[in-house]
């Protein structure tokens, strides 16, 4: 028979036969930098372009993109009137937890999901910043007094954009045409695996090759994000001027 110390030999460590305990990851909580003295979200960590940590509303818990599972959590206001009648989470207690209840993978998903969105509505928004003065401005060139009707200012909603519909038709199609293009990484229906990771708001569009020529320590995405923001507030406040004035 084998002695004591050779039996206690063959036993294995504790190491050995049970399995290390899976620590989770520590979320370290930074300052937001559009307000000071505030903190950011936890999902808000500044991996992403132009984040400044902003969502006091918590509207990321509304995007509910495809591989991310809608979540029934407990809140103060659970059952009241509102979560009846209403469609989406109207509670910001709720939007939180439902936030906390995702995991890593549904967190990248809902940012792509929500930068995505944001990227497109700030590339028409610059659009139109410039393109709505430079139409008044330059209206007394264009050929059949385009704006005569309008009393030269630029056609919207409130005067008169009715009468661009054909125009507005064809500027829908190469919306449409473009939006197709993002729909395999937006609603993750590859017929094959990609090539390269997916990059919200990356069409492969530089025609002119703009990103080498650019110095490399100049953060393109980030510039981008930020004047997106300034149009959109700006085209924002040309609508309402136009409408009340």
């Amino acid at each position: 028979p084998s002695s004591r110390s050779e039996m206690l030999a063959l036993r294995p460590t504790l190491s050995q036969s049970a399995p290390s305990a899976v620590r989770a990851p520590v979320v370290t909580m930074r300052e937001a930098t559009w307000k000071p003295g505030t903190t950011a979200p936890a999902y808000l960590d500044g991996s992403m372009p132009a984040d400044a940590g902003c969502d006091p509303l918590c509207l990321a818990a509304l995007a509910l993109p495809p591989g991310v599972e809608e979540y029934s959590v407990a809140y103060p206001c659970k059952g009241s009137f509102l979560d009846r009648v209403c469609p989406f989470p109207w509670s910001i207690e709720e939007r939180k937890a439902i936030m906390e209840q995702r995991t890593p993978e549904e967190v990248e998903l809902t940012l792509n999901w929500m930068r995505a969105a944001e990227l497109k509505h700030s590339r028409l928004a610059m659009l139109a910043v410039i393109g709505w003065p430079l139409a008044e401005i330059l209206q007394s060139s264009l050929p059949f007094r385009a704006l005569a009707f309008t009393d030269g200012r630029a056609p919207v909603l409130t005067n008169g954009l009715a009468a661009y519909t054909p125009f507005m038709l064809l500027v829908l199609g190469a919306a449409a045409y473009y939006e197709l293009q993002s729909v395999d990484e937006v609603y993750q229906t590859f017929l094959s695996q990609p090539s390269k990771k997916y990059v919200p708001g990356d069409l492969g569009f530089d025609p002119l090759d703009l990103e080498a020529k650019f110095p490399s320590d100049l953060d393109q995405r980030t510039n981008e994000v930020y004047n997106g923001r300034l149009a959109m507030l700006a085209i924002t406040g040309f609508c309402v001027q136009e409408g009340l004035w």
